[in-house]
């Protein structure tokens, strides 16, 4: 076992660094949200919304390392905790890889290398990265000490408030597996950090919207849905500054009481949007939601009921992917939270294809798919701009990618089927695969 962590561990950091120095973006100033956590790094509420007033942990950081190296709160210092990300997301999963699978675990390593990760790295003022580290330290730990594991929850959720899904999972698998003690944990430590959470928001600007967070978080489903899926783009007054002019315009009522909206309009159709939705939701993680829904039910029911682990990172990831859509106007970004799904659970289905062959063939698969994007538009540009993903493409760029992705899938397809027979023939469990 110690072998094969330090041989995942060695792989995963050469991996990151590579991944960190290929990709290493420019220094540049904060945009939109970005400027907010620079201004909570200086504990300074007087120009940040209510939206981002509770995700203090990753600013903190950076305000940590900047008075470790004596310097000014900078792009250097949150480019510095990115990369730092990096790296430690890459190795809390390589640890994890070496314990499971022992040397073998080398080859899952090279799943995390994609666009999704990269995009995350280079928009190093967010905190997208930095949670995806946490939470990876978090499962490491479910897997051996539920309590600690419970405990992490806290700095999770001060780094982002979606961690409520991840509080509602535990409680759900702990209370369906009578473990009451973790159930009742999990439940309190969550309103703990919810409470110091809804204090710190408290101190930032209210939105402008003028609604409560509750409301405006209901708000936006239809609205995300509406703009990810269906290519609908709807207007008001209070975002008019980003959004295209309206075809039509209507008055709010008075009874509806929806704070500074007094105006909705419709801003017309594109059919680019719901195609870059699905192209995210395809590539972020190659093939892996392909291989999650073809391999074996028996080796997910293994799962599902033989670890902790297993069983969240299956539903706390299937929620996250779920919501990808929905929860912002970004998908692009928010399908990284939902990696536990694949990166985790997916992974050690993968490890039931039958011999090491098909297995490099579906791990290339995956990477192919995850790059796919981005390799058509090294060939079509445009040149990638500072903050903007390495897989935008435009029009013709998404049909390419599109037609590439479906190739690629019917590959995968092809060989998940011949693996999945062979599977069902004579199942055995993956070798290193550890169940609790």
């Amino acid at each position: 076992m110690k072998r094969g962590v330090a041989i995942t561990g060695s792989f995963a950091l050469l991996l990151s660094a590579a991944l960190g120095l290929g990709f290493r973006p420019s220094l540049y100033a904060p945009y939109e949200e970005g400027q907010a956590y620079v201004h909570i790094a200086h504990n300074d509420y007087s120009q940040v919304y209510s939206y981002y007033g509770g995700r203090v942990l990753h600013p903190l950081f950076a305000r940590f390392i900047a008075a470790i190296l004596h310097r000014p709160i900078d792009a250097r210092i949150f480019l510095c905790l990115s990369a730092a990300s990096l790296v430690a997301f890459f190795l809390a999963l390589g640890i994890h890889y070496g314990i499971a699978y022992s040397s073998s675990g080398v080859l899952w390593i090279a799943l995390l290398a994609t666009a999704t990760v990269v995009d995350a790295y280079r928009n190093y003022y967010w905190h997208d990265l930095f949670y995806a580290a946490l939470c990876a330290v978090f499962f490491v730990a479910l897997r051996s000490n539920l309590w600690l594991a419970v405990g992490l929850l806290v700095p999770l959720y001060w780094t982002r408030e979606s961690t409520i899904v991840l509080v509602g999972a535990v409680v759900l698998i702990a209370a369906l597996e009578r473990r009451w003690a973790v159930c009742a944990a999990a439940a309190l430590v969550g309103l703990l950090a919810m409470r110091i959470d809804s204090a710190l928001v408290a101190r930032a600007l209210p939105n402008h919207q003028g609604l409560s967070l509750a409301a405006l978080d209901v708000l936006k489903v239809p609205y995300n849905f509406a703009f990810n899926v269906c290519g609908l783009e709807f207007w008001a007054n209070t975002n008019s500054a980003t959004l295209d002019p309206p075809i039509w315009v209507a008055r709010v009522p008075v009874w509806l009481h929806l704070g500074n909206i007094r105006e909705v309009g419709y801003s017309g159709f594109s059919w680019q949007r719901p195609v870059q939705t699905l192209l995210t939701m395809a590539t972020a993680f190659g093939v892996l939601p392909l291989a999650a829904m073809r391999l074996p039910a028996r080796k997910w029911t293994r799962l599902v009921h033989g670890r902790f682990d297993m069983a969240t990172s299956l539903v706390y990831g299937a929620l996250m992917f779920g919501l990808t859509p929905l929860v912002g106007t970004v998908p692009e970004r928010y399908v990284l939270y939902s990696w536990p799904l694949f990166w985790w659970f997916a992974v050690d289905l993968l490890t039931a294809l039958p011999d090491l062959r098909t297995r490099v063939e579906a791990v290339l698969l995956c990477v192919l798919a995850a790059w796919a994007p981005a390799l058509v538009r090294l060939c079509t540009g445009p040149s990638i701009e500072e903050g903007q993903s390495v897989s935008t493409v435009g029009p013709l760029g998404l049909v390419i990618s599109l037609a590439l992705v479906a190739a690629i899938y019917v590959a995968a397809w092809r060989l998940l089927c011949v693996g999945n027979r062979r599977v069902e023939a004579g199942f055995e469990p993956a070798r290193g695969s550890l169940r609790r």
